[in-house]
């Protein structure tokens, strides 16, 4: 039977294969993946081999007439697998998708052992939980751009690591003892995917001849850790130093007060790539149980470490790793990791792994833009969080435009 409209039936990817199949609609068809054509004719489907580890590609399927004109036009961006031995990081191994067309979007993700529902969310308001790993949206406008979160939890015992079960014995301990926490919510990992989608109108116009190897374009992305208490209580009772000042503030991208930030701009040009990197770590100060000053002292920046880890003709990924503890006290470093790849034709991938505490926010800009905007925000859960023996969040955010 002849379909009436372009749609993706069936889609299947490995580390390095991304296969599809759309519906016969009788009439020839062209395939772009990225700005080259792949394929033009008759068939429905294609098997697109020999690709990297764990990227992003965008294909485009167009509907051709009679006289050769484009008479309908459908988008995917989706992703290769990526389990390589050294993936520590859950959302990096599996491949998210986006569908666009004139009528709907559908998001598409790969399945994460233990979790056996997802919360939907458009623009920061809910939209459907589900137990499928897709959602359809038909409530689109032509000329709206849309952000859509992903999220979902599942206990600590679920995971895949082999220390998976005495973590979660050991998170469920700290539960019980922290009077602020359940022992449920201590041993629950958190995990957000977010997807930033251009209009419609844009993602499917005739898309304009641009050459990838003149590309030019800077990234900047500001990662800041802080306190927003003014001050906090210690969680070891024996301890002099019974409360430690916070930063007395919400997210905002400008404040000076921190614990820590990290600021890097990486610059893609077509015959060089530049990557610069500035550390800061904000003064630890300690009260007596009367809230007097009794000392101050500013921790070492060496656990913070950012570096190149690929680049090509596509484009560049950046790893960044942060540990980083309290000068005045025996306490758990303030831990997480990044891994961030900016394409050259203006995509970007990015995961990151972070404890559940202090407060963790992520911006992100570029040279065509004169604010930054928030790619994650988590709220700390309090000091005791930052235990290893509680679990983490993992996220993940990248751009379809």
């Amino acid at each position: 039977m002849v379909a009436k409209h372009l749609e993706i039936d069936l889609l299947q990817q490995t580390d390095t294969v991304i296969y599809f199949e759309w519906s016969d609609t009788g009439d020839t068809c062209v395939v772009k993946r990225d700005a080259d054509t792949i394929y033009t004719g008759n068939e429905n489907s294609l098997k697109d081999e020999n690709l990297q580890i764990g990227e992003l590609y965008t294909y485009t399927i167009e509907r051709l007439g009679n006289d050769g004109e484009v008479k309908e036009r459908i988008k995917m961006q989706t992703s290769t697998e990526d389990h390589s031995e050294d993936t520590v990081n859950y959302l990096q191994q599996i491949a998210i998708t986006t569908i666009v067309s004139e009528s709907k979007i559908i998001l598409a993700w790969g399945a994460i052992d233990g979790i056996d529902e997802y919360e939907i969310y458009r623009d920061g308001e809910p939209m459907e939980t589900t137990q499928k790993t897709q959602f359809t949206d038909f409530d689109v406008e032509m000329d709206r751009e849309y952000s859509y979160w992903i999220r979902a939890e599942r206990p600590l015992e679920r995971s895949e690591t082999g220390f998976s079960e005495e973590k979660s014995v050991a998170a469920r301990i700290f539960g019980l003892l922290n009077i602020k926490s359940s022992q449920q919510e201590a041993a629950m990992e958190k995990f957000w995917i977010a997807k930033k989608i251009a209009p419609l109108e844009q993602l499917l116009a005739d898309a304009p001849q641009v050459n990838v190897s003149e590309f030019k374009r800077t990234w900047d992305l500001r990662y800041t850790t802080f306190l927003p208490d003014e001050y906090l209580a210690n969680p070891n009772l024996l301890s002099p130093n019974r409360y430690f000042a916070g930063d007395n503030r919400t997210f905002t991208p400008e404040s000076s007060h921190y614990r820590t930030q990290v600021n890097f701009s990486l610059q893609l040009g077509n015959e060089e790539t530049t990557l610069e990197f500035q550390k800061d770590v904000g003064p630890s100060i300690a009260y007596d149980w009367r809230k007097k000053f009794r000392k101050a002292d500013v921790a070492s920046s060496e656990g913070i470490q950012l570096e190149k880890a690929k680049e090509d003709d596509r484009n560049v990924m950046v790893n960044l790793t942060h540990s980083v503890g309290n000068p005045l006290t025996t306490s758990p470093n303030i831990d997480y990791d990044v891994s961030a790849t900016f394409y050259r034709d203006g995509h970007y991938d990015i995961t990151g792994l972070h404890d559940q505490a202090p407060n963790h926010e992520v911006y992100l800009k570029n040279d065509k833009m004169d604010d930054w905007f928030q790619i994650h925000e988590a709220e700390s859960k309090g000091l005791a969080w930052m235990s290893r023996s509680t679990a983490s969040q993992y996220w993940r955010i990248s751009n379809f435009e």
